[in-house]
């Protein structure tokens, strides 16, 4: 056998086997490995897209959780404010209601003080009189005397009475 015949022939085998490669093989291939590369290159696109909507959203959210907060100060805020103002409210009516009380019981007190002077009163003009009858009875001796002093003891009755 001659080599240089089979080196010839090995090279004839190559180049058809390198062209049948290249046109045929090569080009599904490569239109599949280009294909690939766009989709990469496509879901690299969507995952910056994705990673700035995602920078957003966390933007958005901050921002939305910061005015809740605002919010809930605002409502906080306006309870207190209400609270304190029916805790004044409240302690207003309380005093008024204390006075009250105090007016009305200082009156029944004045009340019952006169009801007990009228009361004492009476018993001190008893009192008297029949103390003045025992002096009258005991210094008067005549008879004269006793006609006059039981007017005196007649008319203190009628008082007494």
């Amino acid at each position: 056998m001659n080599l240089n015949a089979t080196i010839f022939g090995q090279i004839i085998s190559f180049f058809l086997f390198s062209w049948f490669c290249m046109r045929y093989v090569w080009p599904p291939i490569i239109v599949t490995i280009q294909n690939r590369q766009k989709k990469i290159e496509q879901s690299l696109i969507a995952a910056e897209q994705a990673k700035k909507e995602l920078e957003q959203t966390k933007i958005q959210i901050q921002k939305k959780i910061q005015n809740a907060k605002e919010h809930a100060e605002k409502i906080l805020y306006t309870a207190k404010s209400q609270g304190d103002i029916v805790l004044a409210t409240a302690q207003k009516k309380a005093l008024s209601d204390c006075r009250k009380m105090l007016i009305n019981t200082q009156s029944e007190i004045d009340v019952m003080i006169m009801n007990e002077k009228k009361k004492l009163y009476k018993e001190i003009t008893v009192l008297s009189i029949l103390m003045a009858e025992k002096i009258i009875k005991k210094q008067i001796q005549n008879s004269d005397s006793q006609i006059f002093v039981n007017e005196l003891i007649s008319s203190f009755s009628k008082i007494k009475s």
